[in-house]
């Protein structure tokens, strides 16, 4: 990972991300003058699993897999980010484990904001501030909505036992009368 020195060049670039579309050029220069542009080699990791986050992230340029590791250890790929996405929201709001990695799958650039940075961002320009905390907001929303779609998904995969049954007696029978 190699820290960006001139952020400023990002200012046109950031109108593109997300939760950051709705702030004016000079919030978003507010907003980069707190953050952290990062340059990330492709298989680099962003976010690490576990480990307490305190920064939220927007991919700028590349492509980044988010996963997690099951309980045997393996990682299962949960979705991509793209660029103007914006992940890692959690940690603002609370102080707790990241619950998956996020891994970059190209050279990716990324822009960081902490914490304390972003509090200190919503007091001194509170319209701003509630606009990008209700973008933040909505944006978790959505993603929570996702994954409710997907576990549902999950489940109506799962095989019932008596429709098991039935597809293995169907084939025994077909079998059966084709002569095998």
């Amino acid at each position: 990972m190699i820290k960006e020195s001139n952020i400023l060049q990002f200012i046109p670039t950031i109108k593109n991300i997300q939760i950051f579309h709705w702030l004016n050029e000079d919030e978003r220069q507010k907003i980069l003058l707190i953050s952290s542009i990062l340059h990330f080699a492709k298989g680099e990791r962003i976010i690490c699993q576990d480990e307490i986050g305190d920064a939220l992230y927007c991919l700028i340029s590349g492509e980044a897999s988010v996963s997690m590791q099951d309980r045997q250890r393996q990682e299962v790929t949960i979705c991509r980010i793209q660029p103007g996405e914006s992940f890692g929201e959690a940690a603002i709001f609370m102080t707790a484990k990241r619950t998956a990695n996020v891994t970059t799958l190209t050279e990716s650039t990324v822009l960081q904001t902490k914490r304390k940075d972003l509090i200190y961002f919503f007091k001194s320009y509170p319209d701003a501030g509630n606009r990008l905390l209700m973008l933040m907001i909505l944006n978790l929303i959505n993603k929570l909505k996702q994954a409710n779609k997907d576990l549902v998904l999950e489940k109506q995969s799962e095989i019932d036992p008596a429709q098991l049954d039935s597809l293995i007696h169907d084939f025994i029978k077909q079998y059966k009368t084709a002569g095998f």
